[in-house]
């Protein structure tokens, strides 16, 4: 079973390549224009490393949307009651 953090870094990183495919951004291309490492957007897209916030802000504004609409694609993306706990 995955625990939430790694449910969290898969739903980041689907959200992120969503919205860079749905823009028509090729993933080369969208690394060299924003000065964004391949192999960072390549383990943080396909969920296999956390991303630190400036990246993660670097990625979102390149990607041309908002902090708020990254989170309720983010929201969308995730299990109802994602990290809700019964005490």
């Amino acid at each position: 079973m995955q625990d939430d953090n790694d449910i969290l870094l898969k739903a980041v990183g689907k959200v992120i390549s969503k919205v860079r495919k749905q823009k028509g951004l090729k993933f080369t291309i969208f690394c060299y224009e924003n000065d964004i490492s391949k192999t960072t957007l390549y383990m943080i897209e396909k969920g296999k490393n956390k991303a630190y916030m400036t990246s993660l802000l670097k990625i979102i504004g390149a990607l041309g949307i908002t902090f708020e609409e990254f989170g309720r694609m983010l929201d969308e993306e995730l299990p109802e009651n994602f990290m809700i706990r019964e005490e």
